[in-house]
């Protein structure tokens, strides 16, 4: 009996995955929206999605090591020149805020303008290594290879621009909402709007197609809310969950902590890129 019977369960089994695919492709045919997002998955899938998101990731860490070196040893070094407190300056910078809190003790050495400016040519290099990065990324979502990506002087710098308008961003709603709750959900929306705007300079610069820049504001709309969640996390859970758990876990455990919010950027990122690129695909598809 039990040799009759696991045929019996694979034919089942496979009776029920082709209602399902019927099923599926009527609804695929019936509404244009949900064949965009389900032809938007395939192409996430197909480029291996979440296997760029965790390189991302790694690039985003590397990344955000100088820079936490830099700011803290920076604003050390210029606070001690003003004779201001130090500790106020990184608090308010999302992300890298929370980052910066564990290499703090660089901003009390007195070789600060020695640390602040190895790593701002240490930071150099990991811009350049994560513009590549993300321009690679981008070039597989929209050409499925990245045999010809380069990385021009030209589109670093406005890469290297959109991060420090981001980090500012993030400063000034992290100020506003600091004097006033009400006026910082305002500075949110505001964050939001200013993080897609930055991204659409970035993919002006990234491999794009032949697509236009409107044809590129879904997927900066999508990269503005999807980083603006992810900083209110890094704000409200992040930061709580380093500082209560560093000692039980150690570095090891503040590390993958701050892994799995970049693993979250990485996934924003290549959702944009393949959002779009899914998109332009069948505008074409329909001009045809």
């Amino acid at each position: 009996m039990t040799a009759v019977r696991a045929p019996l369960r694979q034919l089942t089994a496979r009776l029920e995955r082709g209602r399902a695919g019927r099923a599926t492709l009527r609804l695929r045919q019936r509404s244009a929206v949900i064949d965009a997002g389900f032809e938007a998955i395939e192409r996430d899938s197909d480029i291996g999605g979440v296997i760029l998101a965790g390189a991302l990731a790694y690039r985003l860490f590397v990344f955000a090591l100088p820079l936490s070196f830099f700011l803290v040893s920076a604003s050390g070094a210029v606070s001690r020149a003003v004779g201001a407190e130090p500790s106020a300056v990184p608090r308010t910078i999302g992300l890298a805020g929370v980052f910066t809190k564990q290499v703090a003790s660089a901003g009390s050495s007195p070789a600060s303008w020695w640390v602040a400016l190895s790593s701002f040519a240490v930071l150099a290099y990991a811009t350049r290594v994560l513009f590549r990065a993300v321009s690679i990324a981008h070039a597989l979502a929209w050409q499925r290879s990245a045999a010809a990506v380069k990385v021009p002087s030209r589109n670093l710098g406005v890469f290297a621009a959109a991060l420090i308008g981001q980090l500012a961003l993030g400063a000034v709603v992290g100020a506003v909402h600091h004097r006033s709750a009400s006026l910082g959900v305002v500075a949110v929306a505001a964050y939001a709007l200013g993080a897609a705007a930055l991204w659409l300079a970035v993919e002006l610069r990234v491999p794009h197609g032949q697509a236009a820049w409107s044809e590129l504001l879904p997927g900066s709309l999508l990269y503005g809310a999807g980083v603006t969640c992810v900083a209110v996390f890094n704000v409200l859970i992040l930061g709580r969950l380093i500082e209560s758990k560093a000692e039980t876990y150690g570095a090891l455990g503040t590390a993958a902590t701050f892994l799995l919010a970049f693993f979250f950027i990485g996934r924003i990122i290549i959702a944009s890129a393949v959002l779009n690129a899914t998109l332009h695909e069948r505008r074409i598809r329909g001009g045809a």
